[in-house]
Order: structure tokens, then sequence, then C-alpha cells
């Protein structure tokens, strides 16, 4: 679903007045914070440009360049209240706007949700984890939780440690009609730093199918290979050919413990809220939040999960 219809209605009903009420409520904190930062962050420019012209002691100088950066940093501080009103305000609009789709929305994901994609060697190897805007719901019956992820790899550089970006997307699980009592992974990322290690995690024995055209895109791997081509069959795998149609980057999926696990590497945050340091009332965020949201339905609709197909 995108704006339009009932989202207009329900937009101009419940969200345009929120809106514009935040609205007013962000000039104020804005102002009150420019107001108190501003002038701190100011001295220290002055204290800064003073101490290097008219400072001559060499230990003198550098103590009160250390000192007048040190009043900056505070005043750069003082301006993060802005920022956390503002996660406030994205968290409560984000609330609202998937309770209109019947979703459940929690600004974070449990510290546990990313371990079955981990299991079944969905995500590549990382160091450091950020989780968000997790969402529970069901899609014409059909129960599903997904959340945004970040995921970063610790590399040496430059004689100290770094992080790489290595996985910014979705991570979805959706219940899946079919019974089946193995694992069996799907990748579709050749070519990509994603998929450079293709095997690695997935576990299982290689799968041959008889669609030369999925073959040519994707790698399966199953613990049961009757079983992988009971769940893949050729209407499926067009499905998913057609769902990695419409990803915005390498999706990779898995089959396990009942559930059907996806991975969509879209190098994007999703859900995206408007910034605080901007008229809150420009909605053009919020054709784009919608879209993603839609997606969440895109994709059971898409390869029909609904109980009545049995896929």
């Amino acid at each position: 679903m995108t704006p339009g219809g009932e989202f207009d209605s329900f937009f101009a009903r419940e969200i345009a007045p929120f809106i514009e009420e935040k609205e007013a409520e962000r000039k104020v904190v804005l102002r009150r914070t420019l107001w108190q930062a501003l002038p701190v962050i100011g001295a220290g420019l002055v204290f800064f440009s003073l101490s290097s012209q008219f400072i001559e002691g060499e230990n003198a100088r550098g103590f009160a360049i250390f000192g007048s950066i040190a009043v900056m940093v505070f005043g750069v501080v003082m301006l993060t209240s802005v920022m956390t009103w503002g996660r406030k305000f994205a968290e409560e609009l984000s609330g609202k706007v998937f309770g209109h789709f019947g979703y459940i929305y929690s600004p974070e994901a449990p510290e546990n949700f990313l371990a079955p994609f981990n299991n079944c060697g969905l995500l590549p190897g990382y160091d450091r984890k950020s989780l968000e805007d997790h969402v529970l719901g069901d899609v014409d019956g059909v129960s599903f939780e997904l959340a945004e992820a970040f995921l970063e790899k610790k590399v040496r550089r430059n004689k100290r440690d770094d992080y790489d970006l290595v996985f910014r997307g979705l991570a979805a699980r959706y219940a899946f009609p079919k019974r089946f009592s193995g694992r069996t992974v799907v990748r579709g990322d050749r070519g990509s730093i994603f998929g450079a290690l293709s095997h690695a995690g997935a576990g299982g024995e290689r799968v041959h199918l008889e669609d030369p055209r999925f073959e040519e895109r994707f790698d399966v791997f199953s613990s049961d290979q009757v079983e992988a081509r009971y769940l893949l069959t050729p209407a499926f795998m067009e499905r998913l050919m057609q769902l990695a149609d419409a990803s915005d980057g390498p999706m990779r999926a898995a089959f396990d413990g009942g559930d059907l696990f996806l991975v969509i590497d879209g190098r994007r945050g999703y859900f995206a809220q408007p910034s605080p340091w901007r008229d809150l009332r420009q909605n053009d965020h919020i054709r784009a939040f919608v879209e993603d949201i839609s997606f969440i339905r895109e994709i059971a609709e898409v390869l029909k999960l609904d109980a009545e197909t049995k896929v």
C-alpha cells in the first residue's frame, strides 16, 4: 500500500495534526538549545583564536587551546538534546503509522533477534551490530517479524582498529505454510562482497534444481535434497526471483524451524524519519516510509505465503 485513499484519510485525521503539534514543539526545543549552545561554541572559537595568536609560552598556549576545544565540544554536546527530542518524535510517529497497518512497532529489537539468521549462515561475519525498528504482525494471516540490522567487521587499518560496514538492511522471518524438518539455504548474491564466501555457514549439500534461470542466480544448500525440491517448486522459484528483482539489494533466504527467513542488504536505512533540524511538515519522507512498510506485505504477497495457496 502506498500513500493514497485510506492512508491519506488516516494521515489527514491523525498524523497531520500530530506533526503540526510536534513542529511547534520542535521550534521551541531548537530555539532554546541554540540560544544555550551557540554562545558556548562561539566563546570557545574566540578563545581558540586568541590563544593561538597572543599566548607566547608553548605550554600555556597548548593548555589554552585544549581548554578552548573542550569548551566547543561541550557546546556541540549541548546540541544533542535536539537529536534526543528527534528520536522520541520518530518513535511516536513510527508507532502511529505502523499501528495503522495493524503492526506492532518497537524502536529496538530483542538482543538475540539475529541468532536464527546467523545459524542459517544468512549474514556475513561481524564484530559489532546495531538493531532497530523491530516490527511484528501478520499479512493475511501470515505472521512475520523483522528488524533493521547494521553490521560491521573489525579491521586493522593504519596501525589501528577500524570497522567496515558488511551489512545494512532488513532481516525478516515469515511463517511458512508447508511443513518441513530440515534446513534449506538459498544464496542470491553472487559477485557481491556480501556473497564472497557463498558456501560459508550454509551447511548441508549443494542442491541442483531444474530451472536454469534460478540456478544461474542462486546457490542452494540443504540438509535434505528431497525436501529442498519439495519447498523450491518451479512456481516458488519464480516467485523468489520476482522478489529478488523487487528488492533493492542482494537477497538471501532460508527455510528453517518451520519459518522462511529473508535478509536483504539494501545498504540503506529503512522506515526513515524526518530530521529534527528541518520543518517536520515537509512530508516527503512519509511516502518513502509507507513504501518501505508496503514492502512487508509485498514479500508475503509475491511469495504467496498465505495458508490457502500451500505454495
